[in-house]
């Protein structure tokens, strides 16, 4: 997102603006013009059409992601950590109510299902370094490692699930305020905790 000019980047933010009030349908080239206090004809400029910019708003949410991440683990995680991000995600209604907006406009537009795809797998890989489980890479010494089909096999899953778990937490905590959150992620910690641990051990 750093690498965008100034000006695109004024207008990201004016587009997450315009999604967070006015929604997907909303989001018009004249509306996002009007909150960034710029010319239209520098949407498309910057970013080709208004589904581009749809297609970045994704990509900026996603990064926010990321730098949540990171911001909260660091280079490695456990499951009290995961546990711990997925309630501060919880907490911020807003950037879920922008994300399951985005999410149901990619169900009808096979373009942009296909980038959230792809931006899925980073979220899975993100997602098990945050619960502390990832494919390592190398040895002690710095040599590559060779990772199994089945092992590689596992790790897709459990990141889905934990992707899942995050995702449905998200959107029912959006939906009721009265969703009990703390008491979903204590269940959460009984079912996958040994998962996770079993996983751990076998790196």
């Amino acid at each position: 997102m750093q690498s965008l000019p100034p000006t695109a980047r004024s207008i990201l933010e004016a587009a997450r603006r315009v999604l967070a009030q006015r929604g997907l349908e909303g989001l018009t080239i004249e509306a996002v013009a009007n909150e960034a206090n710029v010319s239209r004809t520098l949407i498309p400029y910057h970013f080709t059409s208004r589904a581009g910019l749809v297609a970045i708003l994704f990509d900026s949410l996603f990064h926010d992601l990321a730098v949540s991440v990171y911001g909260l683990a660091g280079p490695g995680g456990s499951l009290p950590t995961f546990l711990d991000w997925i309630k501060r995600e919880a907490d911020d209604v807003q950037s879920q109510h922008d994300f399951f907006e985005l999410i149901v406009s990619a169900l009808r537009e096979p373009d942009l299902a296909r980038r959230i795809a792809a931006l899925y797998d980073d979220y899975r890989e993100l997602t098990l370094e945050m619960a502390g489980v990832s494919e390592p890479v190398e040895s002690n010494e710095g040599s590559p490692l060779q990772v199994s089909d089945e092992r590689r096999r596992e790790l897709a899953a459990i990141g889905s699930v934990l992707v899942a778990i995050e995702d449905g937490i998200g959107l029912q905590a959006a939906l009721d305020p009265n969703f009990d959150v703390d008491g979903a992620l204590a269940m959460v910690e009984t079912m996958i905790g040994a998962a996770l641990a079993r996983l751990k051990n076998d790196d």
